[in-house]
């Protein structure tokens, strides 16, 4: 049951206040890196259809300017917001507060400096050609440093929890915290500091991209929804019998994924293959995580209009099916032959790490912070600035490239088409996509302006949050559980 007990009360407050400052530096580092990256985002997307844009410095060429981008973005906002997130809910479900905050700070900083080194390496021209391994080798050992720090406190405080029960946020939670050092710590020796030769070097590049969209991102959003839906609607997650079968097969179906990017490429036709194959075997666990979270929303989407972590979260879910979808339709040959190198597949990555992740990530910090600070977001006009932005970007950037990326395939697929025209042919979309990019970058403004000030502590205390009100009491039954009480 939903706790009303003073005592479970002051608990959660304590656990609360012994998180605080280490979340809120994370989330902080994340909101700046998340403007950073989608500002460097935004200039890349305009020199694809104004080419003299910033082109006169080196720095700022595409070459340059779109790697930064993606880099600050996924290991700026996306390992800090997740950092926040997965510290806060892990003490929480443990019921135990965080051990020794200081030692968070120092991983911060270190992770932090790492990845502007690392953004800086390759603005600088020091980049490698591998995706989303691009910064200098030298940063490796920063950041496997500082994610090692963060890693065992997560452990420490699952190790000393305070109850028995262990839920499908906390697998989640779990497993992402495992696979990433063993994604970027293989990824790393086999590319750099042993290489392998030949074909195996995309191979090893499209395991790694793969599953640090599969295996990281992907659970980070699935711990937030399994946690926020039942803890807001006072509702049993629908199904939960079968949530330990999804996370099983998720996990042991996406590592063997990754060759599905490779399809039609030079590499032993068996490694595509294993890849589609693998892709889907996902439908079981897609479909079984759509049963347990939109069953668990259903007949109370009436509660969407009281909670914006509510409208995140189910902007995530939704992301989390197209993307899906995606994926398996990138998984079919046929289909693959038509739109490789599109904005279709660019389109499948930004879904996961955006309209999933990220709208996940913005949902808890509307949920954690008014928690950790004592006071409530100073402006309900920025916070329904960022979720129309968030939403409207979303349905707009999807429904677009997705159309973009089918003309585009089928242009480049057509001998008598000229290049030069097929550029031409595709100069509103990519106007298209920077007007979306700088549209999501408003909300993100718009949420940095709220954060600093409901994080400040020179700011004046507001009311509680109306999230602050306790659920309904839940109704257990055999074939249902919840998080919602911790």
């Amino acid at each position: 049951m939903n706790s009303t007990n003073p005592n479970d009360r002051a608990e959660q407050a304590e656990i609360d206040a012994s998180a605080k400052w280490p979340v809120l530096v994370f989330f902080g580092s994340a909101i700046l890196w998340l403007l950073l990256g989608g500002a460097l985002q935004l200039i890349a997307s305009i020199q694809l259809h104004t080419p003299d844009f910033l082109a006169a410095c080196p720095w700022t060429t595409h070459g340059r300017i779109a790697p930064a981008a993606q880099n600050a973005l996924v290991y700026g906002w996306g390992m800090n917001a997740a950092f926040a997130f997965g510290l806060w809910l892990m003490a929480r479900l443990s019921c135990t507060t965080l051990r020794h905050g200081g030692w968070l700070f120092i991983a911060a900083k270190f992770w932090n400096v790492g990845v502007t080194l690392g953004v800086l390496g390759i603005l600088g021209g020091y980049s490698t050609s591998f995706e989303l391994l691009e910064m200098p080798r030298f940063v490796t050992l920063i950041l496997l440093a500082a994610y090692a720090l963060i890693g065992v406190w997560g452990v420490t405080t699952f190790g000393i929890r305070n109850t028995e029960n262990v839920y499908a946020s906390q697998w989640y939670l779990f497993g992402a915290a495992f696979w990433f050092p063993w994604l970027y710590a293989i990824a790393q020796i086999m590319l750099f500091k042993a290489p392998v030769r030949g074909v195996l070097q995309p191979i090893v590049n499209a395991w790694f991209v793969h599953g640090l969209y599969g295996l990281w991102f992907i659970p980070m959003a699935l711990a937030a929804a399994y946690y926020f839906l039942p803890k807001i609607l006072g509702k049993p997650i629908a199904n939960y019998y079968l949530a330990p079968l999804a996370f099983w097969w998720l996990v042991g179906t996406t590592a063997f994924a990754g060759g599905s990017r490779l399809i039609g490429a030079p590499v032993p036709i068996w490694i595509s293959t294993l890849g589609g194959a693998a892709n889907f075997l996902l439908v079981v666990p897609v479909v079984v995580i759509a049963l347990n979270l939109f069953g668990t929303l259903s007949g109370r989407y009436g509660a969407l209009g009281n909670s914006v972590t509510l409208r995140f979260i189910l902007i995530s879910m939704v992301g989390f099916v197209l993307a899906s979808a995606m994926n398996f339709a990138l998984s079919i040959r046929g289909f693959a032959q038509v739109v490789q190198f599109t904005l279709l597949t660019d389109l499948r990555d930004w879904l996961i790490f955006y309209a999933c992740f990220s709208t996940a990530m913005f949902g808890a910090a509307y949920f954690i912070l008014p928690r950790l600070t004592g006071k409530e977001w100073r402006s309900s006009a920025l916070v329904k600035a960022h979720i129309g932005t968030a939403a409207l970007g979303v349905l707009l950037l999807t429904v677009g490239l997705a159309y973009a990326g089918w003309q585009q395939g089928h242009l480049l697929n057509d001998a008598a088409v000229k290049f030069g025209d097929i550029t031409q042919a595709l100069t509103f979309w990519f106007t298209f996509r920077s007007v979306g990019l700088g549209l999501l970058l408003v909300g993100h403004i718009a949420f940095l302006i709220n954060f600093v000030w409901i994080a400040c502590p020179f700011s004046s205390k507001g009311t509680a949050s109306v999230e602050f009100a306790p659920p309904p009491t839940l109704n257990f039954s055999k074939k249902s559980a919840t998080e919602g009480h911790a």
